[in-house]
C-alpha cells in the first residue's frame, strides 16, 4: 500500500489530493466494471493512480513555504492541461472539455489558455482563430501557492444534462470561489454543447497543412455526403485502446462482426439518393478496407491509432483530425453499433461542431 500522510502537504494540497484521488478511483471503477476484475487488480490500479498524483505534486509542483495558499487579486487564468500528467483521453473528450470550459470562462470573463503538449503540439494541427489561447511554457506556474489543479471528469451512467450541472458546480467551487493566479484544469466536461459550433470557430482554425488536406478531400468527396462511423475498440484485434474494454473477439467472431457491419452499411447506402457519397470512418483498418469495396464509399487513407499514444508517424494524428473535420462537414452522421461495439463520442462531437444531425443506429 502507498505510504502517504496528508500532513506532508499544506492545506491546499490536501484538498486537491482528496478531490483528484477520489475522481481517479471513480474512473478506475467505471472502467473495470466491464471486466469484473479481482479485488487485487482493482486495488493495484487504484494504488498506481494515487502514485501518479503524488508524483505530480512532488515532482512538478512546489508546495510553497506557507501552510495556506497565497491570496491573489490579479486576473485569473484557466489553463486546459493536456500534457500526459494525470489525464489523457481521446480527441473528442479533449476538444469537448476545451469547448465546455472555454464557454464558462467566456461567461465569467476569465482568461483562457490551452497547454496541449502531448502526444503532440496542438498548433501542428489547430491554430488560434479569434482567441489567442497559446501560453508559453515559462508562464505556467507549477507552484501550489499560485496555481490550483482542477479535475472535471465526467462520471459513468449520468445523463448529459445532469453532468453539465455537476461540472458547472465544480468549476464554480474551484475557480470562481477561490483566488489563484492559474487554474490547471484536466477535463472532458460536457457544458453548453449547443454553443459548440460558435465556440469551436472562435478558438480554432486548421493549420495550413491540415487545411490543404481538408480542401483536397472536400473536393474529392463533393458537396453532398453523409457519414457512417464504426467504433470497434479492440474487438477486431487491429486497434489499441485503453478504455478498459480491451476484449478481442475470436477470429471467427471477428469475421462475422465485419460481415454484419458490412451488410448493414450496404443497406444504409441503398436508402440514399444516388448523388450522395458516404464517408466511412472507423478505428479498424480491417473494416475500412472491407467497406471501401462498397459503391460510393469514401475513406480517408492512413494509419489509425488512438490519439493518446505517442508515435513517430504523425500522419496518424493528421488522419484523426481530418476524420473529425470531414465528419463535421457531412449532411448527417450515423454511428453504427451492435453487440460490444462502442458508443463513440467522436462522431457525436463532430456533429455538434458542424451543427449537423446525428443518430445512433443499433442493429
Amino acid at each position: 500500500m502507498i505510504k502517504y500522510t496528508k500532513q506532508s502537504f499544506h492545506k491546499n494540497c490536501k484538498f486537491m489530493f482528496t478531490s483528484i484521488y477520489n475522481r481517479i478511483l471513480n474512473y478506475c471503477n467505471s472502467v473495470y466494471k466491464y471486466k469484473s476484475p479481482s479485488s487485487k487488480t482493482v486495488k493495484k490500479m487504484k494504488e498506481e493512480s494515487a502514485r501518479w498524483f503524488i508524483d505530480l505534486l512532488q515532482q512538478r509542483y512546489s508546495t510553497g513555504t506557507s501552510d495556506s495558499p497565497c491570496i491573489h487579486t490579479g486576473n485569473k487564468c484557466v489553463i486546459i492541461m493536456i500534457d500526459n500528467t494525470i489525464y489523457n483521453p481521446g480527441l473528442a473528450d479533449k476538444l469537448r472539455g476545451i469547448l465546455s470550459i472555454y464557454s464558462l470562462c467566456k461567461e465569467k470573463h476569465i482568461d483562457f489558455k490551452i497547454n496541449w503538449t502531448y502526444p503532440f503540439e496542438l498548433t501542428e494541427y489547430l491554430l488560434p482563430n479569434k482567441i489567442n489561447w497559446i501560453i508559453e511554457q515559462e508562464k505556467i506556474k507549477y507552484s501550489l501557492s499560485d496555481s490550483k489543479i482542477v479535475v472535471i471528469d465526467t462520471l459513468p451512467n449520468i445523463h448529459a444534462s445532469r453532468q453539465s450541472i455537476i461540472d458547472k458546480k465544480i468549476f464554480d467551487d474551484t475557480v470562481l470561489n477561490s483566488q489563484y493566479l492559474q487554474y490547471h484544469i484536466y477535463t472532458n466536461s460536457i457544458i453548453h454543447t449547443q454553443a459548440f459550433p460558435n465556440l469551436f470557430r472562435e478558438l480554432f482554425t486548421p493549420s495550413e497543412k491540415l487545411q490543404s488536406l481538408i480542401d483536397l478531400h472536400h473536393k474529392n468527396i463533393g458537396e453532398k455526403y453523409v457519414a457512417a462511423s464504426f467504433r470497434f475498440l479492440e474487438l477486431l484485434g487491429d486497434f489499441k485502446d485503453s478504455e478498459g474494454m480491451d476484449e478481442m473477439l475470436p477470429p471467427r467472431e471477428q469475421k462475422l462482426l465485419i460481415e454484419q457491419c458490412y451488410i448493414e452499411l450496404k443497406k444504409f447506402i441503398d436508402t440514399l439518393p444516388e448523388f450522395y457519397k458516404i464517408l466511412v470512418t472507423s478505428d479498424s483498418e480491417r473494416f475500412l478496407t472491407k467497406a471501401s469495396t462498397l459503391p460510393r464509399t469514401y475513406i480517408i487513407p492512413g494509419k489509425v491509432i488512438h490519439i493518446r499514444y505517442k508515435t513517430t508517424d504523425t500522419s496518424a494524428y493528421m488522419k484523426t483530425f481530418l476524420d473529425m473535420f470531414l465528419l463535421s462537414g457531412a449532411e448527417s452522421l450515423v454511428l453504427f453499433k451492435t453487440g460490444k461495439m462502442y458508443n463513440s463520442g467522436f462522431p457525436r462531437l463532430a456533429s455538434q461542431i458542424g451543427n449537423k444531425p446525428f443518430k445512433i443506429h443499433e442493429f
